[in-house]
């Protein structure tokens, strides 16, 4: 006999299921709908997909796509599929004429397959499916490279390989990010101190990150060493230090304001996360803490200057997690950092 908290379970589960189906479909309707309108404002224009809805380090990473889709299609209108956390992203970046905020991989392959777009840069990897539909995302180029989920990082950055994956050759550009004037105005009136140290330490995956016990020591030794201010930006705060120099900024900062936070520091240290492909695309400093992450070893999520190992060091102990990356070699790489001249 079925209990009462598994028939809750399972009726909250098929609600939950039932009413996103019905949404997709209404929310396909009229978003075709709204494409159908732009092509017709737009004449002989071609209209163009770039698709990428997440994750952010992704968004940011693959931002020299759109150079180059723009370069390829200079009289088209480009459109950019994504997820509305990351919308920020990608609504000030001149290559891109608008956007479709994605509500599921189910929704996005329905769109696809309308025929609506004169052309498609898929940067998706095949069989990403959206928990409720039954739609299975391919991507057949990806596919007859032999990339996917399971093996990507294998293949190069993320740049590199989401690239290829969408029919384009292997893109090597420095990433860039577009502040706007308003975002700029807002980070210039918190009045923060020059020359500060940002840290980021929570990514969204825990095997990405290093014990907080860790960050609280190396953030004791830095306040005590050097008389830089650490800033420590992120969604949620992990160290703990009433120190005056030390500013709390989690959870305070839109993505935007967090990248500009970011680009005015004198160094950067982080995990593979979002704020770590900032770093990169703002032309600051870092020192970059990875580690095994599913069967990759020795991978490089980053293109430009972090991939030529232009102003970062990025630390991997072979094998090993990242909570097991020796505080030691932390410390010497910040020191490294601290004790020469910026790179410029």
């Amino acid at each position: 006999m079925t209990t009462w908290p598994r028939f809750k379970q399972l009726w909250t589960h098929r609600y939950h299921k039932y009413s996103h189906i019905a949404h997709k479909y209404l929310s396909v309707a009229y978003k075709y709908g709204l494409l159908r309108w732009r092509k017709l404002r737009i004449g002989q224009r071609p209209l163009v997909a770039i698709v990428l809805s997440e994750q952010m380090g992704d968004v940011v990473a693959c931002e020299p796509v759109g150079r180059e889709v723009r370069r390829r299609h200079p009289n088209a209108h480009i459109v950019w599929f994504v997820r509305k956390p990351y919308l920020d992203l990608i609504l000030h970046n001149p290559n891109i004429d608008s956007y479709v905020l994605e509500l599921c991989p189910g929704e996005r392959t329905r769109l696809l397959d309308t025929g609506v777009f004169d052309k498609v840069y898929n940067l998706h990897l095949s069989h990403r499916k959206c928990k409720y539909c039954k739609e299975d995302p391919v991507n057949p180029i990806a596919d007859s490279l032999g990339i996917d989920y399971a093996n990507y990082y294998f293949h190069g950055d993320l740049l590199d390989v989401f690239s290829r994956a969408a029919g384009l050759p292997a893109i090597t550009d420095e990433p860039r990010m577009y502040i706007p004037e308003a975002d700029a105005r807002r980070v210039a009136a918190l009045n923060l101190p020059d020359n500060a140290v940002v840290i980021h330490c929570q990514s969204s995956y825990t095997p990405r990150d290093w014990p907080p016990h860790e960050w609280d020591r190396l953030v004791n030794w830095l306040l005590e060493t050097y008389p830089y201010p650490v800033i420590e930006v992120g969604l949620k705060p992990v160290v703990r230090n009433s120190n005056p120099r030390f500013i709390d900024l989690c959870g305070q900062l839109s993505i935007l304001q967090t990248a500009e936070v970011i680009g005015k520091a004198r160094l950067f240290i982080g995990i593979d996360s979002g704020p770590a492909h900032f770093a990169n695309a703002m032309g600051t400093d870092g020192v970059i803490l990875l580690g095994k992450l599913f069967d990759y070893v020795e991978y490089l999520p980053y293109s430009g200057r972090y991939k030529r190992g232009e102003g970062v060091t990025i630390l991997n102990k072979l094998g090993s997690p990242c909570s097991e990356l020796p505080f030691e070699w932390v410390q010497e790489a910040v020191q490294q950092h601290l004790t020469q001249a910026r790179y410029v």
